[in-house]
């Protein structure tokens, strides 16, 4: 058992390595802690829990809460064409949203990759820690940014492919997000001591004026 795990870390590396020279490099971009996307509102899950929410004929893979030993291990979406994915999100680039669910311990995700024709066009292969941003149900953690299948023909077939080290609690989503238009940029909420600053320049401004009026009046 350990022999045969060791072998197959060893085939995920050599695969990462080997595609790496030509697959364009995915983005990991978040945690994201405002409801910006959602897997209902957005688009389908490739792989995710029950829960998706997929129009006809879309199908996913489905991947179990509390995985045996941990590990979501190379887990392969169904097979799409490139034109079943772009009548989803467009013909430009787009992207794929990860719902994460977790316990207090956060999980490690070190490969997503969107195969074309078998070959590895798009790939993140980074060991990285992956907290929940406690968001809610349904909605994007993190996004992974560009995937492109402009360059291919419509009967072309694409499947994409993840693997986690550690998953320690409910079944999470990967979805596509597509770009046109472009989704909402995430919210902004001004850091604490922004708020401190503009509120002291609020009451400066203030007394400033105040002082203006009182001087206008004694001098009538």
């Amino acid at each position: 058992m350990i022999l045969r795990k060791i072998l197959l870390l060893s085939s995920i590396v050599v695969l990462a390595g080997g595609t790496a020279s030509y697959a364009d490099t995915l983005t990991l971009v978040g945690p994201i802690a405002t409801h910006d996307y959602q897997q209902t509102t957005n688009s389908p899950c490739v792989i995710g829990n029950p829960s998706c929410n997929n129009p006809a004929g879309f199908d996913v893979t489905t991947i179990p809460a509390n995985p045996p030993g941990g590990v979501y291990n190379m887990v392969a979406s169904p097979i799409y064409t490139v034109s079943q994915i772009e009548s989803i999100v467009g013909s430009n680039a787009f992207w794929v949203g990860i719902d994460i669910n977790q316990t207090s311990v956060p999980q490690t995700l070190d490969y997503f990759a969107m195969t074309v024709n078998g070959v590895v066009t798009d790939l993140f292969s980074t060991l990285t820690s992956v907290p929940s941003s406690n968001n809610g149900n349904g909605y994007a953690d993190y996004l992974l940014e560009t995937f492109k299948l402009a360059s291919f023909a419509g009967t072309d077939s694409v499947q994409f492919i993840m693997n986690m080290p550690l998953a320690n609690d409910g079944a999470e989503q990967f979805f596509l997000i597509g770009t046109e238009p472009t989704p909402p940029p995430p919210a902004t909420t001004p850091e604490p001591s922004s708020l401190v600053l503009f509120g002291t320049g609020l009451a400066a401004a203030a007394g400033v004026a105040r002082r203006r009026v009182v001087s206008a009046i004694r001098g009538n």
